[in-house]
């Protein structure tokens, strides 16, 4: 579902300039943390002269009913590509903000610069939440998953000006950044709800209720109510917005 509103919100499955080459054809793409793989699935079924490429080590993907030009690989970006240099035209990363330590980042974006032939394109998109609009539920529980994260040392901030660590990395040209904001929420229309569904399918997540409930200090009953009931009169009665950003 997330994969088709970005796409919905950006108008594309990518801003990179790389089009007229996954048409023409021969083209290789790569998607270091594939997830479920519904990014490439979306690509190659639509570019079936080109040839993708899906890292991920934990098997979510499809791994019979596949486009032929479609391969999965069972690995972690976080440990190293096992590509050769210059091998991609196209590589891509998403939502890793939430993931990666500052270190892990210098080491990933090494990677991808790595494996990218000259003249091709590395794109990398997330999200970022703003103050903007929320209201103190929200917040609250918002805050609580950032501590989390921070324990870990994942510095959330990083990715919004991770164009400011590309330009650290050798043989680098002009980075591009595009940013679409969207309301959360019944206010922000259609695109909004499903935002909002997907907000509270991860907050209402066995793993959150357990370790945001302990980090708020609430009862696992006490905080089901607060997402499950109080959150959703909140977006009612709020416009929190989330921005949606690619670089490249």
């Amino acid at each position: 579902m997330y994969h088709f509103l970005k796409r919905y919100i950006f108008q594309n499955n990518f801003s990179s300039p790389i089009e007229d080459k996954l048409i023409k054809g021969g083209c290789k793409v790569l998607d270091a943390r594939s997830g479920t793989g519904t990014w490439l699935l979306d690509l190659s079924n639509k570019y079936e002269n080109s040839f993708f490429f899906g890292v991920e080590n934990i098997p979510l993907y499809p791994q019979e009913i596949k486009p032929n030009n479609l391969e999965f690989i069972d690995a972690d970006v976080i440990k190293g590509l096992s590509f050769h240099d210059n091998e991609f035209d196209f590589t891509h990363l998403e939502n890793m903000g939430l993931v990666l330590t500052p270190d892990q980042w210098d080491f990933v974006l090494s990677e991808l610069i790595r494996v990218t032939k000259p003249g091709g394109y590395i794109e990398v998109s997330d999200r970022r939440n703003s103050n903007n609009g929320e209201g103190p539920i929200l917040r609250k529980v918002s805050e609580a998953f950032w501590a989390t994260r921070s324990k870990q040392n994942v510095n959330f901030k990083l990715i919004y000006n991770i164009d400011s660590k590309f330009e650290l990395q050798p043989n680098i040209g002009k980075v591009h950044r595009i940013e679409k904001d969207l309301i959360m929420g019944p206010n922000g229309g259609k695109a909004g709800l499903v935002m909002q569904d997907i907000s509270l399918s991860f907050y209402a997540s066995e793993l959150a209720v357990k370790s945001l409930s302990k980090e708020i200090g609430i009862s696992e009953e006490e905080y089901k109510n607060m997402v499950e009931k109080d959150l959703i009169e909140e977006y009612k009665q709020t416009s929190p917005v989330i921005t949606h950003v690619r670089f490249w």
